[in-house]
């Protein structure tokens, strides 16, 4: 029961939206993500590229030519080719880390926001211990210019307001 409380199943069933895979922003890389893609021989050109935003370079992965689907996508399985070593960006969908109020907070874009959200907190704990988390809060910076750019593209910019990321600088 509690399992099934805690599903993506549930909540992505009913979700209008398109997979994060086949029609979102492209996922951020850090340098854990770059090292995994190039332990596993993906860190190529073909994979990797970058974009300059607010004459910052970040690292992104790839989409496939003419399409917003990532190279990562395959389409015959319907799921991710390197699951297993795909950036943290990829493993924190559908969440994001974005400044409200004077404080990082845990959000979700366009997601169901009637939801209740209630459910997520074991997940976001569960990326909140993650080794490579206070690596990504260290370069939090990247999530803002990225998060801002995606919004800019959006019609309507919603997004539910989760919680505040638990997070100390001394980890």
């Amino acid at each position: 029961m509690q399992e099934e409380k805690f599903s993506y199943k549930r909540l992505c069933g009913s979700c209008k939206s398109k997979s994060c895979c086949t029609d979102f922003a492209e996922p951020i890389l850090f340098p854990t993500d770059l090292n995994k893609l190039q332990r596993i021989g993906k860190l190529e050109h073909d994979f990797v590229g970058s974009i300059v935003i607010e004459d910052k370079t970040i690292k992104k992965i790839k989409r496939k030519n003419n399409s917003n689907v990532c190279v990562f996508w395959n389409e015959g399985k319907k799921n991710c080719s390197i699951y297993e070593n795909r950036p943290f960006d990829c493993r924190m969908f559908p969440f994001d880390i974005d400044w409200v109020d004077n404080e990082y907070h845990w959000i979700v874009y366009s997601c169901n926001l009637n939801s209740d959200w209630t459910w997520c907190d074991q997940h976001l704990k569960k990326l909140e211990d993650d080794p490579q988390f206070d690596e990504i809060m260290k370069n939090i910076e990247f999530f803002r210019l990225t998060s801002k750019n995606y919004v800019d593209q959006l019609k309507e910019p919603t997004c539910a307001i989760l919680r505040k990321v638990n997070w100390k600088i001394s980890r």
